[in-house]
């Protein structure tokens, strides 16, 4: 049994014939080695020499093959460590012998002196030959090799710059990331590869190290277990090997290195190799981490320790350093400070917006080193980040701003684009249906209309900003203040100005609304009321006398009162007549009044008045079709009111056909109030005859109506005069046209005939007389047509016919007849 404290070893060779054999086999095992793990240790310490080798090399050739060093993980987490060496001939005289020297650590064991693996290459506690006693020398420790220091180690990194982060990036996969790819290194002497695996072992976290297994030469990568692999460069092996998604192949022949890798850490760390500072890498590792998911591997925390000792960066470390030092930073410590400050100020490669966020917290620490010459250069980026703020949001223009205030970097420029992002990232708090909408095409060309979205304030031109940093915006700027109240208050021209007004009282709680009217008025739309005119009014008023009549603010009036909603004809006659009338074409009223009176019901009461105001106040020509429509609907007024002048019905007919298509609820109005009065007991001379040859199926058709009405039946039932007037009017203008045709003639079977049949004798009789007065055929032709009998009946339409075909008997020729 071995002594406490003594390593166990194991040494393998080509052998002479012994107890245990001949030939390859192991020479010298600890009795604390498990034997179990024989065979699978004998599968780790072989050796090829290199194809190209001397086949019986000489003893200077002897010392030019390559070493093995292995650190490998047992199946049981038990770990060895091997040196393996070429040796020549065996002790038959063949060549091909090696001698394999191992130590064995038990599952959780550290290297004694707690040495690294790496540390251990060209240990000279390995041994090239089996003791001569045929048992392990007694091996307390493992004594490190002095091939490795750290000059030797910054000239091979700045030798493996293009493909030393991309490695260390491999390295941390890994480490953290379950079946990593293994890693090739194609070097010409292990030596390099050593120095591989020495730069990975000070970046690492000394408890990820002695996990990692590596070896420093194979002839067959393939077969190899460790995670990283050195090799001889062969042609054409590794590319062949690089093929296999297993593998990520490191060939230093090779003109082309390995695809870069997005890992901020492993670039900070390849920078500190370079720089030739790993002792940084232990200092980061005592420091607390950034973010807790990155552990070890926080970027932030490495780049700050970093850019304290002036390791020149790229952007996106720098915003790192600067996050984690406003965090975590050490005090007031001028030696950690001054050094990060100056090697964030003087940039290089240049800088993008997540460093000059990450910048913006350090303003006030900028501002003390003003004179340090750095401190130039970050002005120089500072104007020119300032001379190009389109398209950044608005914590970028803040964070500019704020370092440019440190700085004293002139911000004149800047000032109109933080009131643009301002202005922008208040109307995101708007619903689509509350944010500004383009001008209306039909808008005075005085340029009234305020700018829509996609005007310099519109929430589409610019990206959508936190509205939480907008009050800290304004707050230190008045200017930019002010310019963005302006900008809201033109946006609540064409917006909801009560939700403008109210984004302004969340954002701006003491703003000054004076010289915003249409925000005022938003303010002050709680104040509700039963009267909505009066309302409006007060909200006109509440603009200022300047803006009073201005046509902007009647339109944002309107808004606030009445929304999407239509108004009513009652609304819209006090609008109309309380109204400047040059104002109610470029505000919009009149357009709104009009469609008020067009869409009204036919018995709103208000409609034909409000269509004679609109008529009367008109300023700017109205459209032709909406101008006779209106016409119409202020005729079936006057019509109503007995104002009309005759000939009233031709006129209707008139606008009836320069408005087509008439509006249903106006054409039934006007045909109403028209046969109402031709079917009332007063004469109304050629009215008549107007209607039936008009041929406008919406006014026969309310004639029709009326006439079937009980009204006109009853009338008919108490009074031979009006029923004589009625067969009179209703049994002329025969061959006029068509459509007078079918309506008289339903009038006459239906509605006539049904009350003449039911008339007691007398009745008729005051009837005929009253068809006698007039003369010519009406009262012979009533005798035939209220004879009963079909034949009768058929016999009359003859007769009477007949006699307005012949001469002389007072009736005119069919096609010129005239009603009554």
């Amino acid at each position: 049994m071995n002594r406490p404290g003594i390593l166990p070893q194991l040494h393998y060779t080509s052998a002479a014939p012994g107890p245990d054999g001949s030939g390859f086999r192991f020479t010298a095992v600890s009795d604390t080695v498990p034997a179990n793990l024989l065979r699978e240790i004998e599968q780790l310490v072989g050796y090829e020499p290199p194809p190209d080798a001397p086949s019986r090399p000489s003893a200077g050739e002897l010392a030019a093959f390559p070493t093995a060093f292995t650190h490998s993980t047992l199946s049981d987490g038990s770990r060895l460590l091997c040196h393996s060496v070429y040796t020549g001939a065996d002790y038959s005289g063949r060549y091909g012998n090696f001698h394999a020297h191992a130590v064995w650590l038990p599952s959780g064991a550290p290297v004694p002196g707690g040495r690294l693996p790496v540390e251990l290459w060209h240990s000279p506690s390995w041994a090239s030959a089996t003791p001569a006693t045929g048992r392990p020398d007694p091996l307390p420790e493992l004594r490190p090799g002095q091939h490795l220091d750290r000059t030797g180690l910054t000239a091979f990194a700045v030798s493996r710059a293009d493909r030393l982060p991309a490695f260390l990036a491999d390295v941390r996969t890994l480490l953290t990331v379950p079946d990593a790819p293994q890693l090739i290194l194609a070097e010409a002497e292990p030596h390099d590869v050593m120095q591989w695996v020495a730069l990975a072992s000070a970046v690492l976290p000394r408890e990820l190290v002695t996990t990692l297994t590596f070896t420093s030469y194979t002839r067959r990568p393939l077969q190899a277990t460790q995670q990283i692999i050195g090799i001889r460069p062969e042609p054409g092996s590794g590319q062949h090997i690089g093929n296999d998604h297993r593998y990520r192949v490191y060939d230093v022949s090779s003109p082309q290195p390995p695809a870069a890798v997005d890992d901020p850490w492993a670039a900070v760390a390849a920078r500190i190799w370079r720089a030739g500072l790993p002792q940084l890498f232990a200092s980061a590792a005592a420091l607390p981490v950034e973010r807790a998911a990155d552990g070890p591997f926080d970027h932030a925390r490495l780049a700050a320790v970093a850019a304290a000792e002036c390791v020149a960066l790229d952007s996106m470390s720098r915003a790192g350093a600067a996050r984690w030092a406003h965090r975590h930073g050490q005090g007031e410590d001028a030696d950690f400070w001054g050094p990060l400050l100056v090697t964030i100020a003087e940039g290089g490669g240049g800088r993008t917006s997540a460093e000059w966020l990450a910048l913006r917290p350090l303003s006030a620490r900028f501002a003390r080193i003003t004179g340090h010459p750095a401190v130039g250069v970050l002005r120089d980026d500072l104007r020119t980040a300032l001379a190009d703020l389109a398209g950044h949001p608005l914590d970028l223009v803040l964070a500019l701003l704020d370092l440019a205030d440190a700085l004293a970097v002139p911000t004149t420029e800047a000032l109109p684009v933080l009131a643009e992002r301002a202005t922008t990232a208040l109307l995101t708090q708007l619903g689509p249906g509350a944010r500004p909408t383009p001008p209306r095409a039909s808008g005075p060309a005085d340029g009234t209309n305020p700018p829509g979205p996609e005007g310099t304030t519109g929430p589409g031109a610019l990206p959508a900003d936190d509205p939480a940093a907008v009050t800290a915006a304004l707050s230190r700027h008045p200017g930019v203040r002010a310019a963005v109240l302006t900008a809201l208050d033109r946006a609540a021209e064409t917006g909801d100005p009560a939700a403008l007004a109210a984004v302004v009282r969340t954002a701006l709680p003491d703003a000054d609304l004076t010289a915003t009217p249409h925000l005022r008025m938003g303010a002050m739309h709680w104040q509700k009321g039963d009267d909505p005119v009066r309302v409006f009014h007060t909200l006109v008023a509440e603009a200022g006398p300047e803006h009073r009549g201005h046509p902007a603010i009647l339109r944002t009036a309107h808004r606030l009162v009445w929304g999407n909603r239509t108004l009513t004809t009652g609304h819209a006659r006090l609008l109309v007549n309380e109204l400047p009338p040059d104002r109610l074409e470029p505000s919009g009223i009149a357009e709104l009044a009009t469609r008020a009176a067009l869409s009204a019901p036919a018995d709103d009461i208000d409609a034909p008045q409000l269509a004679a105001d609109l008529l009367y106040y008109a300023v700017l020509p109205i459209e032709a079709r909406t101008r006779s429509a209106l016409s119409l609907l202020a005729l079936a007024g006057r019509i109503v009111d007995d104002t009309a002048p005759p000939g009233f019905t031709e006129q209707a007919v008139t606008f009836c056909r320069t408005a087509d298509p008439v509006e249903e609820s106006i054409a039934r109005r006007v045909g109403t109030v028209i046969a109402e009065r031709l079917l009332s007991s007063r004469p109304h001379p050629g009215e008549l005859e107007q209607l039936a040859r008009s041929e406008q199926p919406a006014l026969l058709a309310a004639y029709q109506a009326v006439a079937t009405s009980d009204t006109i039946r009853d009338r008919l039932r108490v009074s031979p005069t009006y029923l004589a007037s009625c067969y009179i009017h209703w049994s002329s203008g025969r061959s006029l046209n068509p459509a007078w045709e079918s309506t008289r003639t339903a009038l006459l079977s239906d509605v006539l005939r049904p009350i003449v049949r039911k008339l007691p004798p007398e009745t008729i009789a005051q009837i005929t007389s009253e068809l006698e007065r007039p003369g010519g055929r009406w009262a012979a032709e009533f005798r035939d047509w209220s004879r009963p009998g079909r034949m009768a009946r058929f016999g009359g339409r003859l007769l009477g016919r007949k006699a307005a075909d012949q001469p002389g008997t007072g009736t005119i020729p069919p096609g010129e007849e005239r009603l009554r």
